[in-house]
């Protein structure tokens, strides 16, 4: 089913509730070595998989044991395919309220770079408004995806109206 972005911005990407939150973008490398010495092509799927590796450990080592129990941040995830054929992903991240901007951009970053397919390349500004959101999606650069609406990772949002 394809969704208007009216609907989707509607609920899923309400960031009204959030405290603060940064703009995020990973890029990732677009192929790397497996054990073997055969060379792995970056596809969609290992984009996710990634991106899901990166939040684990995000969660794990800024929220602690609460991860362990289920807690996690508030996510917003886009994946992007540029001209040249390069995956990134731009993501809004809530930063929680016990850990200033500074801490959790030095969090991420090292946490992305345990990610096998994390390429040094890591933006992340803090005090994100509703324009990043907009910027996130734009219908640009969501060449080799179907449909606009396959640009979000539905399996990595995270976007509860009341922590649980």
């Amino acid at each position: 089913m394809i969704l208007s972005r009216d609907l989707l911005r509607s609920s899923h990407f309400d960031t009204t509730h959030w405290a603060s939150f940064c703009d995020v973008t990973l890029t990732f490398k677009q192929a790397r070595q497996a054990g073997n010495g055969t060379w792995i092509r970056l596809d969609e799927q290992q984009c996710g998989r990634a991106f899901r590796f990166f939040l684990k450990l995000l969660n794990r080592a800024v929220l602690g044991a609460a991860a362990r129990r289920g807690k996690k941040l508030r996510v917003i995830p886009v994946i992007e395919r540029q001209a040249d054929g390069r995956w990134h992903y731009h993501a809004a991240i809530e930063v929680p309220p016990h850990i200033s901007a500074l801490r959790f951009d030095e969090i991420a970053r090292e946490c992305w770079s345990k990610v096998d397919w994390g390429r040094e390349r890591v933006e992340i500004k803090d005090n994100a408004d509703q324009g990043w959101i907009d910027y996130m999606l734009k219908p640009r650069q969501k060449s080799g995806l179907e449909d606009w609406s396959d640009c979000i990772d539905w399996v990595s949002l995270h976007n509860p109206i009341v922590d649980a």
